[in-house]
This record gives C-alpha cells, sequence and structure tokens, in this order.
C-alpha cells in the first residue's frame, strides 16, 4: 500500500524508470504508444477527467510527469492504466514477459508555484543531454513544444504554468533564465539519483 495520499485538486510530480535501468522507449512507435495513453486514460470510462496533465518529457529509460488530480484515487489509478496498457504492449512487441517498470511510481506533492513552475522547468531539460546541439525545443517528446504554442497537445490539459507565465514568450525566457543553483534549491523536492 503506498504511503502517499494524494488529494484533489493537488499537482504531483511522477516519475519512473525501467526495472534495472533497461530500456523502455526503443523507438518513436514505443514513445507514441506512452502519449496516446497519456491521453487516453485523463479520463473514466464515464468521461469525467480524474488528472490533468501540466507537464512531461520521455526519456530513454524513465519518464517524468506533472498531474493535477482532478477525483479521488484519480493519480494511482491514471498510472497504473497508462503504465499496465504500455507494459502490455511492451511484453508482446518484444516478445518478453515480468515487470517492465521499477515497482511503484515514485511521487513528490508540488506543494507551491515556485516549485510548480520549476518544476515544469526541470521536466523538460530533462532532454538536454539527449538533443546536444540541437534546441531543446526540437525534441518532440515532452511538452515543451507545446508551452512554446508550436503544438498543440491534446495531453496537456492543465495550462496553469502557461497561464502564470501568460504567453509562450515569457516561458521561453523563463527556460532560458535557467540557472543550476536553482535546482539545487529545491533538490529535496527532486529526484535523487534517479537518473
Amino acid at each position: 500500500m503506498r504511503r502517499e495520499i494524494f488529494a484533489d485538486g493537488e499537482r504531483y510530480h511522477v516519475y519512473n524508470r525501467g526495472t534495472a535501468k533497461c530500456i523502455i522507449f526503443h523507438d518513436d512507435e514505443d514513445r507514441y504508444k506512452f502519449l496516446w495513453n497519456l491521453h487516453k486514460f485523463q479520463c473514466d470510462k464515464s468521461g469525467r477527467p480524474i488528472v490533468a496533465v501540466s507537464s512531461y518529457c520521455l526519456m530513454t529509460n524513465h519518464y517524468h510527469l506533472s498531474l493535477l488530480q482532478m477525483s479521488e484515487n484519480g493519480v494511482s489509478t491514471y498510472i497504473n492504466r497508462v503504465c499496465m496498457s504500455y507494459s502490455l504492449y511492451f511484453n508482446k512487441k518484444y516478445n518478453r514477459s515480468g515487470c517492465l517498470l521499477s515497482g511503484r511510481f515514485k511521487v513528490k506533492h508540488i506543494d507551491n508555484d515556485a516549485y510548480f513552475l520549476h518544476l515544469t522547468r526541470y521536466i523538460h531539460r530533462n532532454a538536454v543531454d539527449i538533443v546536444g546541439s540541437n534546441p531543446l525545443e526540437s525534441y518532440p517528446w515532452s511538452s515543451y513544444p507545446t508551452y512554446l504554442g508550436r503544438v498543440e497537445s491534446p495531453i496537456v490539459t492543465d495550462k496553469l504554468a502557461m497561464n502564470i507565465l501568460e504567453d509562450s514568450k515569457k516561458y521561453k525566457k523563463f527556460m532560458d533564465a535557467w540557472d543550476p543553483v536553482e535546482d539545487l534549491l529545491i533538490q529535496d523536492y527532486t529526484i535523487d539519483n534517479f537518473e
């Protein structure tokens, strides 16, 4: 049983990686399937929203999500559906069995707007090592292009961060103003040795 208690109207940073740090996204088809799941399972069977996605990033062996819980047990139900469906797809595609992800998903409560805003930047900046010399907004497997207004995404249904910063130009400026010291300021709220 989880120790965390999820509350409606609260936001959470949710993340997990492959068992033994194994690759969980081998190709674009895998990433599209996971993104489809992120969209598909935001509502219950009656069409009522259970979570809203604020931001996301898919890496080779892990994922990050920022979620707003909208109904009781919404976060747990959502993540279980997304990951169970994806694991079944992955195991069938790659002719494997067993757990794909490393135990229960990890979660941190987002308890203030400053942390929430910085978390969107933290999530989007996860792809820095992958894009290399290319601009970060060229990475298609995060919500960053949506935040910049370049791509409309049915996945991002919680627009609070975009509303706080008012427009895509201000969000880009916010991203560009990143300083490594800021990560130290919120280190208790982010992942410890997760990468």
